[in-house]
């Protein structure tokens, strides 16, 4: 597994710019060096929680970038050893010396003291390692934080050098270990309940009741939060007004959009909502995946999900997905995506209602809060 890295204050920041922090690096040989670390700029770290530790099925994913990390620590989850094998007159022979295996398990504290462990995706940090001796760059360093890392045949655990800890040595970005919300436009206890996913890294964070009845969005490792709520059988989200019209853009995109293969082959699309010079592009939408008409005769294969009682499950979601573009000829390849909601429906039954409420938006992080939608006196204007 691997870990990825991105922030974005403000509304949304161009992925090309890669944090850069002073750290220490300590090895398992007991190697330290100091210098200037940084990810190639558009990669992230990504760590996955460990299910069991857990008490889930699958773990929970945490996309976040250096500026918002204070340390990460590398500690062995589970070693190993295997022998190469090969098949002989159909049984299996091992041969030659065995060879150590390790899979670390990783912990991030974060600026904000809140920790986080799990399996860390591979991927690579560049350093450039200072001089202790006149402070000037000595060299440039490629480090690999591998999710799995072995060794030779005939090789011990201990041979395999890997990175134990980096340490950074300057303050970085300061984040919340969760944010409170306060709403401009309208009563929150008319709400029976609200969703938020992270702006850049399209994460799902909880919203719970903080002290006196207030709520708050948990920990989003620096990041802004769009929001969306239920109201009877509609499902909105807060969404930048001008990107609801119908413009060259919003038709151009709309296209493209829909003729995308996926999953949910049933799409609208609510908003757009363009940055990094129209080479990036959010949107908003409502999914559903409508099942063939084979999946319910049980007749070959088919792409579609069985329920416990054997019949054929569709599913709703209210969801945000990021899409690479290119300006001149409009192509688009989606990267991310992340869901409000994610609902089964009857497959008799019409898609849920979706749309965009002018309550949700803008949300603006101000103070250690979120302060929610216009106020009343900038709505009347």
């Amino acid at each position: 597994m691997a870990a990825m890295l991105v922030f974005v204050p403000g509304v949304l920041l161009a992925r090309g710019m890669a944090p850069r922090r002073q750290a220490s690096v300590l090895f398992s040989d007991g190697t330290v060096v100091e210098g200037t670390i940084l990810l190639t700029p558009g990669r992230d770290f990504r760590l996955v929680a460990i299910p069991e530790e857990q008490g889930t099925k699958f773990g929970k994913i945490s996309t976040f970038n250096l500026d918002v990390v204070r340390e990460i620590i590398f500690r062995p989850y589970r070693e190993f050893y295997k022998r190469h094998f090969k098949f002989v007159g159909g049984a299996k022979t091992h041969f030659g010396k065995p060879y150590p295996i390790r899979e670390p398990k990783c912990t991030v504290v974060f600026n904000s003291g809140e920790k986080r462990s799990g399996i860390l995706h591979t991927t690579v940090i560049y350093l450039k390692e200072k001089d202790p001796d006149t402070g000037m760059i000595a060299r440039n360093r490629k480090i690999f934080l591998k999710s799995k890392q072995k060794g030779e045949p005939g090789d011990r655990l201990s041979d395999v050098v890997y990175v134990k800890r980096i340490k950074m040595l300057d303050e970085g970005e300061k984040i919340e270990k969760s944010l409170e919300m306060e709403f401009l436009s309208l009563d929150p206890e008319s709400l029976d309940e609200l969703k938020a996913i992270t702006r850049e890294t399209l994460t799902s964070v909880p919203v719970t009741a903080g002290e006196g009845g207030n709520m708050k969005v948990s920990s989003t490792l620096g990041e802004n939060v769009f929001l969306a709520t239920r109201i009877g059988d509609r499902y909105v989200a807060g969404w930048p007004e001008e990107g609801t019209k119908r413009t060259e853009l919003f038709k151009a995109v709309e296209e493209k959009f829909l003729k995308a293969v996926d999953y949910y082959n049933e799409r609208k699309l609510l908003g757009i909502l363009p940055f990094d010079n129209g080479r990036r592009v959010l949107t908003l939408s409502s999914l559903r995946r409508q099942a063939p008409d084979y999946a319910y005769r049980g007749m070959g294969p088919g792409f579609f999900e069985i329920g416990p009682d054997g019949k054929v499950m569709e599913f709703f979601r209210l969801s945000v997905w990021l899409w690479n573009r290119d300006p001149e000829t409009g192509e688009m390849v989606l990267v991310d995506r992340g869901s409000f909601y994610r609902e089964q429906v009857a497959p008799e039954g019409e898609t849920p209602p979706a749309g965009v409420s002018a309550d949700l938006w803008p949300v603006v992080k101000k103070d250690g809060k979120l302060l929610i939608g216009k106020e009343k006196k900038e709505i009347e204007k």
